[in-house]
């Protein structure tokens, strides 16, 4: 059940399969995350706690919400309070990559989001898709992005079924400084 008093300050979006329910089960160390797990589309939002250990050594936890991606019409919803927002973009997929560019320009352009840090996660990045990358930063045109915008979005390659980039993930989302630009 969720507490209405906590307050949720990110936000995890893309389209519909692009792996943000196992992102989020992954960083949350949840078990039988591997290549045999099959999750169910997100109807609706789910809530992701989150514990890791603070520079003091101290265990601390953060929520994030993830709306599912049939929603998008409704993502306004849960803007207001929003401090970073995951974007997770299934590079697998191309055919999916021009609708999460529309989708990442538009999330970029909301004025309630305008001080928000956002982290572009190229999903599913396994051995397989590794040569999609290029196509995908193609076609969401994130060199643009990142001469355009003074907060343009950092760039992370992960894979949740192995666990590649969800430390760097995790060290993002638990930083409270201004984000910098990660290399490409």
């Amino acid at each position: 059940m969720e507490d209405p008093d906590k307050k949720i300050t990110v936000l995890c979006l893309g389209p519909k399969g692009s792996g943000k329910t196992t992102l989020l089960k992954k960083l949350q160390d949840a078990e039988g995350i591997d290549y045999t797990y099959s999750p169910v589309p997100t109807i609706g939002t789910n809530i992701y706690d989150v514990y890791y250990l603070n520079k003091n050594g101290k265990k601390q936890s953060f929520s994030i919400r993830e709306v599912g991606g049939e929603m998008a019409s409704l993502w306004s919803n849960y803007f207001d309070g929003i401090e970073k927002v995951i974007f997770v973009v299934d590079t697998s997929n191309l055919c999916q990559i021009s609708a999460a560019a529309v989708m990442l320009y538009t999330l970029l352009a909301e004025p309630k989001l305008k001080n928000a840090k956002f982290i572009l996660v190229l999903s599913k990045m396994d051995a397989a898709y590794r040569q999609m990358r290029n196509e995908a930063l193609l076609m969401l045109q994130y060199a643009r992005l990142c001469t355009e915008l003074q907060n343009a979005p950092i760039l992370l390659e992960a894979s949740p079924l192995t666990g590649e980039g969800l430390d760097t993930l995790r060290t993002h989302l638990t930083e409270t400084k201004r984000f910098t630009k990660m290399a490409n």
